[in-house]
């Protein structure tokens, strides 16, 4: 009997480690994704157009390159919210990255009263699905970004956020 009682002690301890290594598998299929993306990017924008007008269609509609360097900006509020279908709660810490130069980081921090309010308002209506994966976790990040952009707007400010990062990311 005391064997079996130390058995569930002994399985509980690597779910404690869970934590401390999902966050930088996380990092890095950020890092992965981002990467990705910039590879995207290069081929759409270096590769020879197929056709003649219609390659220049294309190159006058895309976007315009980053006005300055990728700077991230960290949120130093702890964003503490009850998932809303279980008794369980959500922690996270949140940085975001933008080049949109010092402008947009003073933006940021001039607003952030109103982003983490809608940084909590978005986790309040947060679900135990929305954070069961990595992809439901990316997909919780690119709902915030797109939260934090549509908050700047609001204020008047381009919403320059081009990503939301989990710097801490706690559920019990």
């Amino acid at each position: 009997m005391a064997d079996k009682a130390e058995k569930p002690e002994k399985a509980e301890k690597p779910k404690k480690n869970i934590l401390g290594k999902l966050v930088p598998v996380l990092a890095f299929v950020a890092g992965a994704g981002a990467g990705g993306a910039g590879a995207g990017i290069a081929v759409l924008k270096f590769a020879p157009a197929a056709g003649g007008d219609h390659g220049k269609a294309e190159h006058a509609e895309a976007p315009p390159p980053p006005a300055g360097p990728l700077e991230y900006v960290e949120i130093e509020n702890a964003f503490t919210s009850n998932l809303a279908d279980s008794g369980r709660y959500l922690q996270v810490k949140l940085s975001v990255s933008t080049f949109g130069g010092p402008d947009a980081v003073a933006a940021i921090g001039k607003h952030k009263p109103a982003i983490v309010s809608s940084v909590l308002a978005a986790l309040g209506e947060a679900r135990d699905a929305d954070i069961e994966s990595a992809k439901a976790k990316e997909q919780l990040a690119e709902r915030l970004k797109d939260v934090v952009n549509k908050t700047l707007k609001s204020k008047g400010e381009p919403g320059t956020v081009e990503e939301v990062f989990f710097t801490s990311l706690v559920v019990q």
